[in-house]
């Protein structure tokens, strides 16, 4: 089984008291096609001094200011040459073994686009504070309004969609960044949940994701424009556009569209996701 090359950004912007952990969650994997590149907006708080001594695991560090968080992933981005991207931003982590088995079902499972493992959380002390299984994510959920959440610490996809979905984040946003690209995703593919840790949030004070109901606001946005390219609906799809837009849950968007859940993706679990542990293990030639 051939690995595919990841290549995995991490934006930076005055973030030292977690960043050497966010590295440190990455590079101990020791994930044997690894593309990991720093975007930093111009730090002055010493986080730069700790990727210094982390330069032998970098293959770029880009250091200068930028115009906001999609640009700085731009950045890292248009650098990249891996078969499989993602980014972990500097106070979040990647949880044991995530990088395994991103790759290795990637490289089993050609038919999976993208995935999301676990939504996984933890504190300012590193302590883990939840898990849940990755809930159903669809088109058809999206222009409904509900998008809550996919973990994007924990998603992966491969360039043929990031080429096709416009092979960039959003500049004009300021919130709503991932939430936008994970909607152009679902144009093209199904989301494919993984029953097992990937990633994980970090919660913390004073961080952007903070400001949720600003947030909101301007996912809503996107999805309401979204809403308004599509000239015939059918199935599901109109009736969601039968209703005005607005935030909603898993369990109310069930109750209203019954038939949206035949759009969920079936996830990745059980002896599934055994295989992809033993085909990494043996790849690599640590096991068997």
């Amino acid at each position: 089984m051939k690995l595919p090359k990841i290549s995995l950004i991490i934006p930076n912007l005055n973030c030292v008291e977690f960043i050497e952990e966010a590295i440190r969650s990455i590079v101990d994997q020791r994930y044997p096609n690894l593309e990991l590149i720093l975007s930093d907006g111009g730090s002055t708080d010493g986080s730069l001094k700790i990727v210094q001594r982390y330069s032998d695991e970098f293959t770029h560090v880009i250091c200068g200011p930028d115009t906001g968080q999609a640009n700085a992933l731009n950045r890292g981005f248009a650098l990249a040459t891996g078969d499989v991207l993602g980014w972990v931003n500097s106070d979040d982590i990647l949880r044991p073994g995530g990088l395994a088995l991103v790759g290795s079902i990637f490289a089993r499972r050609p038919d999976i686009d993208w995935l999301t493992g676990k939504i996984s959380s933890i504190n300012e002390d590193g302590k883990l504070l939840h898990v849940h299984r990755p809930r159903p994510v669809s088109y058809e959920r999206f222009l409904a309004g509900d998008y809550q959440w996919i973990q994007q610490e924990s998603t992966f996809w491969r360039r043929c969609l990031w080429d096709v979905a416009g092979k960039g984040l959003n500049e004009d946003l300021k919130l709503a960044v991932d939430g936008e690209l994970w909607l152009r995703f679902l144009r093209h593919s199904k989301l494919t949940p993984v029953h097992a840790p990937i990633g994980a949030f970090r919660f913390r004070k004073g961080q952007r994701s903070e400001a949720i109901e600003n947030y909101h606001h301007e996912m809503l946005k996107v999805i309401q424009l979204e809403r308004q390219k599509i000239a015939h609906p059918k199935g599901v799809l109109a009736q969601v556009l039968q209703l005005p837009l607005e935030l909603r849950s898993q369990n109310k968007t069930d109750m209203l569209f019954p038939d949206i859940r035949k759009y969920d993706a079936k996830p990745v679990k059980g002896l599934q996701l055994l295989l992809s542990y033993l085909r990494y293990y043996n790849t690599v030639g640590l096991f068997i």
